[in-house]
């Protein structure tokens, strides 16, 4: 007998304001974003079967078995599935491929995938300053850490080597944090949107951080929670809901040590990443109309374009001129803000995806992207070490 597959969809989405939740508990994020989700989604949280990455923050036993701690004790019912992801802040949005597999395999029919961030934060996301450049400081490489590095810093090397080889410029990273923070202006919930509209000379003119990476190139530290719903298209359409599917897949992984890298300022496992999802896709660079790059900082979204073949090797820079990213420009890009602008929240990749699915079935309010059929998706690890390609559109 064939076996049958089910056509999978990212049904739900749902993501709380950005910003400083100290005040509130980490699983009350947790839940109200599950909750809301599921409820976007027409389903509740007892027809979740499926769970990707961790639940409620927590400790020992309950961190160690996070599926098990999901099962009786908080859905009242034992999972059918559960799997993780290692893209760093990528492997929320990332578990998009494992969320797919099992709804369409039939090892759950609803799965649901969550960050939160909030209550007191610690490691690098510390409001003690020493603290946080600490923890910041053990993302480096093994053999750069010692010397005083952070993941600031990391991507300052590879900024350096690109401008080095192409002759990129500081302006040209400068319209990345502009296009970005015009679209956060436009979103409710953003971390910075309040902040207003910036300029390529206010970038310019913000304090260095690592050279070239002034303060206005680098992400925001901020709290928040997200989540995503996949399950059939069959009850998502019966509740009404467009149907945003997964078309394509990749992910490329590649190096720990920077040394072993044969570049610094072009990525092969990233380009493998997307030259998988646009091949299974069947789509073409040309049919994307809006796109979702991991941005810890604006030379990420750089590297991104080309990586995606949006460009050539060493031409995003005259690309992204112009406006180019913005809502109406040539390429879209981060449309909420992205972790510039939005929010760098926990596992923040689920907020790259989360506003693709909305682009594509049209709810996203004054930032719309007109006629948006097809949407890229892309999330980095560490300093380009792992990465994830996703394209989605309505099925």
């Amino acid at each position: 007998m064939a076996r049958q597959f089910r056509e999978a969809v990212v049904a739900g989405v749902y993501q709380t304001k950005q910003g400083d939740l100290t005040d509130r508990n980490a699983a009350d994020v947790w839940f109200e974003c599950a909750k809301a989700a599921c409820a976007d989604a027409g389903i509740s949280l007892a027809d979740i079967d499926g769970v990707i990455g961790e639940g409620p923050p927590g400790a020992g036993i309950r961190a160690n078995l996070p599926g098990a701690a999901l099962g009786f004790d908080l859905l009242g019912k034992p999972l059918r599935y559960h799997a993780s992801t290692s893209i760093g802040a990528a492997s929320s949005a990332a578990g998009i491929n494992l969320a797919v597999h099992a709804v369409s395999t039939g090892l759950a029919d609803a799965v649901l995938i969550c960050t939160a961030a909030a209550g007191m934060p610690e490691g690098y996301a510390s409001a003690d300053r020493d603290e946080a450049v600490a923890a910041m400081a053990m993302l480096s490489g093994p053999y750069e850490y010692v010397y005083g590095t952070t993941r600031v810093s990391d991507y300052a090397v590879l900024a350096m080597r690109h401008m080095a080889e192409f002759g990129t410029t500081p302006e040209q990273l400068a319209e990345v944090a502009v296009a970005q923070r015009h679209g956060a202006t436009l979103h409710p919930l953003s971390f910075n949107g309040h902040r207003g509209e910036i300029t390529i000379e206010d970038v310019l003119g913000s304090r260095m951080i690592a050279d070239p990476l002034h303060l206005l190139d680098c992400c925001a530290i901020n709290q928040g929670g997200g989540a995503v719903v996949v399950t059939t298209a069959d009850v998502a359409r019966a509740n009404g809901r467009r149907a945003i599917g997964l078309l394509g897949y990749g992910e490329g992984h590649s190096h720990i040590d920077p040394n072993v890298a044969p570049s610094l300022a072009e990525f092969e496992a990233a380009t493998q990443a997307a030259d998988r999802a646009f091949d299974l896709a069947g789509v073409a660079r040309d049919d994307i109309d809006v796109t979702g790059i991991g941005d810890h900082f604006s030379v990420n979204v750089l590297f991104g374009l080309e990586a995606a073949g949006f460009c050539k090797p060493g031409e995003s820079g005259p690309f992204v001129e112009k406006g180019a990213l913005k809502i109406g420009g040539r390429l879209p890009t981060n449309t909420s803000g992205g972790f510039l602008s939005f929010s760098h929240a926990g596992s923040c990749g689920i907020f790259t995806m989360i506003e693709v699915v909305e682009q594509l079935r049209g709810t996203a309010g004054p930032r719309q992207v007109d006629n948006a059929r097809f949407g890229y998706v892309s999330g980095v690890g560490g300093a380009m070490q792992n990465n994830f390609s996703a394209i989605l559109g309505e099925v």
